[in-house]
């Protein structure tokens, strides 16, 4: 199985999540490999200071989005 992560609204243009691409890739998809990934996908991020806590937001949302969570 393949896997294309991307992220929106974190830079100027979208940026690919490859790190989390590679936890997941060929794997199930189950809480634990879509809590690594999520770590894998805010992995460097370098937030502005008062952006912090979009870092802990955007993993949120890759989890959910792995899980299928609304």
């Amino acid at each position: 199985m393949d896997a294309r992560i991307a992220l929106g609204a974190v830079a100027p243009a979208p940026v690919r999540a490859k790190k989390a691409e590679e936890v997941i890739k060929g794997r199930p998809i189950d809480e634990n490999a879509a809590a690594k990934a999520a770590e894998q996908a805010v992995a460097g991020a370098m937030p502005l200071m008062m952006n912090e806590y979009k870092v802990e937001i955007a993993k949120a949302l890759v989890k959910r989005a792995l899980l299928g969570e609304h």
